[in-house]
């Protein structure tokens, strides 16, 4: 289901490319490919761990300000939290891309972005390892979680 309503509306591409920033430009298409791939699978199975912790918790979409020419946006939406706890705030960053459609490629949880939040780890790990150790790192991951999810059922 989060492949078909969801995931569509979602640039892991360009959200690949942020991540990367200049390492983009530096790797190779394979490793652009397996890094979005790779990346992507990490982000889905991480938000959809994280949206399972919510439990009849009211999403509020608040309004949004936007002019008729923009390119961008952001949808604020917070989580209403139960038993007097502060709501979370979940923003998405919207870009409309050459075909007209508006597609996320930023998350922001709580004040914090995961563009730029896996950005500056990322930085660090190509750096003191490579592109191709990265990516093997983030397979593990994946790996390591799809392995865990199936223990558990």
């Amino acid at each position: 289901m989060a492949d078909e309503k969801v995931l569509t509306h979602f640039d892991f591409r360009r959200m690949s490319q942020w991540v990367l920033g200049r390492f983009w430009k530096e790797a190779t298409p394979e490793q652009r490919d397996r890094f979005t791939s790779e990346f992507r699978d990490l982000l889905v199975g991480t938000y959809s761990q994280a949206l399972l912790n919510y439990n009849d918790q009211q999403i509020v979409y608040l309004p949004v300000q936007r002019k008729p020419n923009d390119t961008e946006v952001t949808v604020k939406t917070e989580v209403k939290q139960t038993g007097g706890q502060p709501n979370i705030p979940i923003h998405y960053s919207f870009y409309k891309n050459k075909d007209g459609a508006w597609k996320v490629y930023d998350i922001t949880i709580d004040g914090v972005s995961l563009v730029t939040n896996y950005r500056s780890v990322y930085a660090t790990k190509i750096r003191e390892k490579g592109m191709d150790a990265l990516i093997a790192e983030i397979t593990d991951t994946n790996k390591q979680k799809r392995a865990a999810g199936t223990a558990k059922k």
